[in-house]
């Protein structure tokens, strides 16, 4: 119990020290008010205590990366089967979905082998399959071709070039 209460008052300690830190009170000051040891000491524990405040932060943002890349996953899922039939709305927003994805993990700034690149078609189309399986999304294309019946012949054409 006293432990624990020694490690809240450490904890209180050090965020004052940072928050006067942070306000541009020097660490000569800062030991002196908070009775640390030496300038130094105050130094040691601000420095601590912005480096766990860094690593929480950025464990914060990794955290809303991948929500953000989840739902622009959801979204694209959503509208492939759209962009396969061809509509034009649905292929837009897709694009705009794929240079969002593409700028917040870092594919926009790919270069292949010293040269810009030009295959990104193929790149994309990886990304697309692997959506359209997690979010087990059907594809037009194959479920149509699953669902067709072969009918073999030869198609008869009238003397105009149509259809007979």
């Amino acid at each position: 119990m006293a432990d624990d209460r020694r490690k809240l008052e450490l904890a209180q300690r050090r965020n004052q020290a940072l928050q006067m830190r942070i306000a541009g009170v020097s660490p000569t000051l800062i030991a002196q008010r908070l009775d640390y040891n030496s300038p130094q000491a105050a130094s040691a524990d601000i420095t601590a205590a912005l480096k766990r405040a860094a690593k929480a932060e950025g464990m914060a943002a990794e955290h809303l990366l991948h929500l953000l890349l989840s739902r622009l996953d959801r979204m694209l899922a959503a509208l492939w089967p759209k962009v396969l039939k061809g509509e034009v709305q649905a292929t837009d927003i897709s694009l705009k979905i794929i240079n969002k994805y593409a700028s917040l993990t870092g594919v926009s700034e790919l270069n292949r082998n010293g040269v810009p690149d030009t295959d990104m078609a193929s790149l994309l189309g990886t990304m697309l399959a692997q959506l359209q399986q997690r979010y087990e999304v059907p594809d037009p294309d194959t479920d149509t071709i699953v669902q067709a019946e072969i009918v073999a012949g030869e198609i008869l054409y009238d003397d105009t070039g149509g259809e007979a």
